[in-house]
């Protein structure tokens, strides 16, 4: 199956310039292929869109009002590609970070203000909770865990070593005893 929008271009090219020729050379394709999408085109719609002869091209009713439409939607093509290069690598909108509360607070908060300076298209939420999660159904796009994962489809990276101290004061330990783990 031909792609649906390069038959669109050769429409549309056709159509300005007269010619499926002329319309193959501007967009880099064959006359031939020129006339196989613009054929594809008619055949899935169901409709004529011109009449040919070797020197003219003529738009039916049904192809004057498709142009139009084609025109339309191809600019807004055009425009969307536009829009997406022109951000290329620049990182926009909001990011939904879930992390636990000591190590947000200690760690990630502190951060955030050089970040929101450096990337300031990028909007942070920052959730702060010890309780585990899922983190997809809830809608969390990063989360920084400590300790090992459960068995997942997630996708981890190992960040660094979070020293741990286990702390109990003398009273208790005179109470229970000393942990050996």
């Amino acid at each position: 199956m031909l792609d649906r929008f390069t038959g669109m271009r050769v429409f549309v090219q056709a159509a300005t310039l007269g010619s499926l020729s002329a319309a193959g050379r501007d967009l880099g394709i064959s006359p031939a292929m020129a006339t196989k999408h613009l054929d594809a085109l008619e055949q899935r719609l169901g409709v004529r869109l011109c009449h040919r002869t070797t020197r003219r091209l003529t738009l039916t009713n049904a192809g004057l009002d498709y142009l139009t439409t084609c025109q339309r939607i191809l600019l807004d093509l055009e425009e969307s590609e536009s829009q997406l290069a022109a951000q290329g690598n620049q990182a926009v909108g909001l990011l939904r970070m879930n992390v636990p509360l000591s190590f947000g607070t200690h760690y990630i908060a502190p951060l955030l203000p050089a970040f929101s300076r450096r990337y300031p298209l990028v909007h942070i939420e920052l959730g702060l909770s010890d309780a585990q999660q899922d983190l997809i159904a809830e809608g969390w796009d990063l989360a920084i865990r400590i300790g090992h994962l459960a068995d997942s489809d997630l996708k981890v990276r190992h960040l660094g070593d979070y020293p741990m101290r286990v702390c109990a004061a003398p009273d208790y330990l005179e109470r229970c005893g000393t942990p050996r783990k």
